[in-house]
Order: structure tokens, then C-alpha cells, then sequence
């Protein structure tokens, strides 16, 4: 299977950016996703004025795919459940001590969870200069998640930095049904909150997460509160897309979690600001 990302044009361009289908089984701290696999989807066109780019080289290497799409890299080793408030340290539990998570280290590698970078540029011919471009989630015929009954949904995020800015991070499931187990240092951590580390020490930080819906456009077509990014025109951007099992999700620790298939499918769509 191919891990595949579309683009396409229109005053609301759109780009597919990935399919990714997930099963996983029950493993140490929580739950572990045994295998991602990718599938080909395709993406949906507006108007000409606005074009969303893709490539898979950054720099003076960028070149927009003219078969619009790019091959995202293959996820060779399981996803394991891990804790992140920024997207650039995440932290594991190696073993726990009767049922619960109490020593976390930093991840050596990118080992535990899914992360690829592809590159993004809005152009748009007879804008005035100045034209910014919101992009957010679109939803597609094909629904943002596809799965039988999403149990394994309510423990993922889905996570993006644009150009290394301040990350934003997508709850994927408004269920929160679990409890968590992680207790940092012995003292167990309120609701809502993930792990951050930082000199050292691991911490208990409130989730920066939000709603998938604040971040997509409607069936009918109305943004979200709150979009991924805002984008200059003709400015090339660097998207590192991350996917992982949150640790300290309450559904973290269910076995129909663990057990779970899924399908996630994702898709931006840029709009002209203002």
C-alpha cells in the first residue's frame, strides 16, 4: 500500500494529504498500534484563482508535483503510546509499576510514533499584494475518520507545525470514557492533561489540544474557529505531520482501544483570508 498526498486548485483549494489505517493490540503502558499501513485517496477541485502546491523537497529544491500528489514515507516500526504538549519531546512509559505509568524518559527516536514533512506553497494570479490564504481540515466525501466503531480514535492526536511555529494538535473523538494511569513522580495527573518534558524533569501540562471541528470546514462549507495555519502567498512552508497514541487520554487504557482498526483520512483546504 502507498502513502499518498493530492492537491488541486479553486478559491477553496483542497489537498488530500493521507490515509492512513491503523489496527493495534493491548502492550505495556497502555496500548500499541501493531501496524499503519496507507492507502490512495483523491481530492476534490474549485475554481482556479488559488493553487495549493505540494512538494516533497524544501528549499531551492521545491518542485510542485505536477501529477499532484506526493509519496509520504512508509511507518516501519508499531506506534506505542507516548506523551507530547509541543510535538518536539515525547515521552514513554518503559514498564509499569502495579498498573500504573510513573517513570517517563524522553523518546531516543521517531521510532514511536508517525511523523513525515512535506512542503506547502498557496499561489493565486490577481490577488492584491498582502492576500493571506487560511487553511484548514476539509471535509471530503470521505469522512476524517473511518472506522467500525472508533474506539482507537479516542486515544489518537493528530499534530502539525507549519515552518516550526507554535504547534497546533487535533483531538480526533470528543469520547472520554477511560481513566488514565500516569503518574509522574507518584502524583497522578488531573484531567485533561498531557506530559511535558523540559530539563530533565517530566511535568503534568494542560492538553493544548482542539476539537477537530474547530479546525475543519463544514459539509456546507464554513470554516472552523480555529484554522491550521495562515498562510502567505508564494511563501514555500515546511508541514511536519505527526500521528501518535496520547498516553494520558483516558480512553488510552481501553482494551477495545487496543484492539481497534481504523482509517484516518486528511485533507486541506485553503481559503482566501477575509
Amino acid at each position: 500500500m502507498k502513502k499518498k498526498l493530492l492537491t488541486l486548485w479553486g478559491l477553496c483549494a483542497a489537498a488530500i494529504l493521507t490515509a492512513l489505517v491503523l489496527t493495534s493490540a493491548t502492550f505495556a503502558w497502555f496500548t500499541a498500534n501493531r501496524q499503519v499501513g496507507t492507502d490512495r485517496v483523491s481530492a476534490r477541485a474549485g475554481s482556479n484563482a488559488l493553487e495549493l502546491q505540494i512538494g516533497r523537497m524544501g528549499g531551492g529544491s521545491f518542485q510542485p508535483e505536477t501529477d499532484n500528489e506526493v509519496i509520504l514515507k512508509n511507518q516501519t516500526s508499531p506506534l506505542m503510546p507516548v506523551s507530547t504538549a509541543d510535538l518536539k519531546t515525547f515521552v514513554y512509559n518503559p514498564m509499569t509499576l502495579d498498573g500504573f505509568a510513573e517513570e517517563f524518559l524522553p523518546t531516543e527516536d521517531e521510532s514511536l510514533y508517525y511523523h513525515d514533512t512535506i512542503y506547502l506553497r498557496a499561489k493565486a494570479d490577481g490577488m492584491p499584494q498582502g492576500t493571506k490564504v487560511t487553511l484548514f481540515l476539509d471535509n471530503t466525501d470521505t469522512p476524517i475518520v473511518e472506522t467500525v466503531d472508533g474506539e482507537l480514535l479516542t486515544a489518537a492526536r493528530l499534530g502539525m507545525t507549519f515552518n516550526g511555529a507554535s504547534p497546533v494538535i487535533i483531538t480526533l473523538s470528543s469520547v472520554n470514557e477511560g481513566s488514565s494511569n500516569p503518574r509522574p513522580g507518584g502524583i497522578a495527573i488531573g484531567p485533561g492533561q498531557v506530559l511535558s518534558y523540559s530539563n530533565g524533569r517530566v511535568t503534568a501540562v494542560n492538553d493544548p489540544a482542539i476539537a477537530l471541528a474547530d479546525a475543519q470546514i463544514t459539509a456546507g462549507g464554513t470554516p472552523g474557529q480555529k484554522p491550521l495555519a495562515t498562510l502567505e502567498l508564494n511563501q514555500l512552508y515546511a508541514v511536519d505531520v505527526y500521528f501518535y497514541l496520547e498516553g494520558c487520554d483516558p480512553d488510552c487504557v481501553s482494551e477495545k482501544v487496543g484492539l481497534d482498526k481504523a482509517a484516518l483520512n486528511l485533507a486541506f483546504y485553503g481559503l482566501i483570508a477575509g
